[in-house]
């Protein structure tokens, strides 16, 4: 692993991030975190799937705000610079709002090929993060992972109806949000996302 600076580009004032890369080659997983903003939450996942071969880039948010699609976007132009060819975006809660809003921009849409989110609402205290036509018209492989019992379990119920294509859903017992899943569902949720990447990248 190595700590990384990754310039940000929007009005901001902060120049850059703290992120950290781990791994090397083409095919590239992009952790987004939740509000808690700790990029060590992402651990149990990492280390499972860098024994499969991929580069893994986690990065922070440098000022708390609801939508951080653009910093995400700023982490992917970084990762793509640096030669990732195949990218999976991999949110939870907020960091899976930007995944999503990400992919559905179809930002460097060659590069990004499948997007996974646990606990993504589809709005939150009135703010819409994006419309069903936005849903439906994002074309690369979908994941979704929440609990039943989570607050935003039924906006993850909706988006998967409104996907279309490949797409998936993975709804747990009890009511662990975002990254809290890996403490009761680590196994099964690490070794489907492992599956997922190895179809994706495969493909």
């Amino acid at each position: 692993m190595k700590s990384v600076r990754i310039p940000i580009t929007l009005s901001s004032p902060h120049r850059a991030t703290n992120g950290k890369l781990y791994g090397a080659g083409h095919a590239t997983i992009v952790f987004s975190n939740m509000d808690t903003n700790d990029q060590s939450e992402w651990e149990p996942a990492i280390n499972a799937l860098l024994s499969d071969g991929y580069q893994i880039l986690t990065y922070g948010y440098p000022e708390h705000i609801d939508d951080q699609s653009r910093i995400l976007e700023d982490a992917v132009s970084y990762i793509a610079e640096a030669g990732a060819r195949q990218i999976i975006l991999v949110g939870a809660s907020r960091g899976g709002v930007a995944s999503i809003k990400v992919a559905a921009r179809n930002t460097n849409n060659d590069s990004i090929v499948g997007v996974v989110a646990l606990s993504a609402p589809i709005e939150y205290e009135g703010t819409i993060f994006y419309y069903n036509h936005e849903l439906s018209g994002i074309k690369i492989p979908k994941l979704l992972i929440n609990s039943e019992n989570d607050d935003g379990a039924n906006d993850t119920r909706k988006m998967f109806e409104l996907f279309e294509g490949q797409k998936e859903l993975l709804i747990y017992p009890g009511d662990a949000h975002g990254t809290e899943l890996f403490h009761k569902e680590g196994e099964p949720i690490i070794t489907k996302i492992r599956g997922f990447a190895k179809s994706v990248f495969a493909a």
